[in-house]
């Protein structure tokens, strides 16, 4: 009998030991937000033109839009990521990524669950924008910065990733306004900024008072 309780306590014991040392879930240390969240390709918010063909190549599309009011030249690039950037300061502004095998920290990439989402940035409830459901992280060092994962809406898993400086809601937008008001300003001429063969953007066609909706991502 004494055999029998010492081989059980030494079994528990390896157990314990081999419990004690398998790898943690990222729900610890991992589970928060880093400057690397913020980044794809190693270009961030506020880049130029300059490190984004660097780092994507030539982009093989573009088109000017208004989004929450600040006017902004999208260029698609192969692969499909899509930088924005704003048409008064050339500064990326909006990194689209849609590419499904695009993996950004902790292996998250298209099809990830929320659970292993929020183990790896952090519990957040999910948020409804333009009916459609996001995980949002604010930048701590940049609260108008943000990462919006938009989810499935059948099986709630990764459908779009996106890095953001643009307002994500009207109370954003009007302390944006005072905040960083040369998002909102347009120049007196039509030429503004262009990447990268320096054309013309003809403003005379964009709508005045109809923003774009920030969240139909996958439209």
């Amino acid at each position: 009998m004494k055999q029998k309780w010492f081989s059980a306590g030494v079994f528990l014991a390896l157990v314990f030991c081999l419990l004690a040392a398998w790898p943690a879930a990222p729900a610890g240390a991992q589970a928060k937000l880093l400057d690397e969240d913020f980044a794809c390709h190693t270009v961030t918010l506020g880049d130029d033109d300059d490190k984004v063909i660097v780092a994507f190549g030539a982009p093989i599309f573009d088109r000017t839009v208004r989004i929450a009011g600040i006017l902004v030249k999208e260029c698609d690039f192969a692969g499909d990521f899509t930088i924005g950037f704003a048409v008064n300061t050339g500064k990326v502004v909006d990194i689209t990524i849609k590419n499904k095998k695009y993996e950004a920290r902790n292996g998250v990439r298209y099809g990830a669950t929320a659970s292993w989402i929020q183990q790896t940035y952090g519990t957040k409830k999910a948020r409804r924008i333009d009916g459609n459901r996001f995980y949002v992280y604010d930048n701590p060092k940049d609260r108008f910065q943000h990462l919006m994962l938009q989810m499935n809406a059948e099986d709630n898993s990764l459908l779009v990733m996106r890095i953001t400086a643009l307002p994500i809601d009207d109370s954003e937008r009007q302390e944006l306004m005072i905040r960083k008001p040369e998002l909102f300003r347009e120049k007196e001429q039509k030429s503004v900024w262009f990447i990268p063969s320096e054309k013309e953007i003809d403003m005379s066609a964009m709508p005045e008072d109809k923003p774009i909706r920030l969240g139909g991502l996958t439209e």
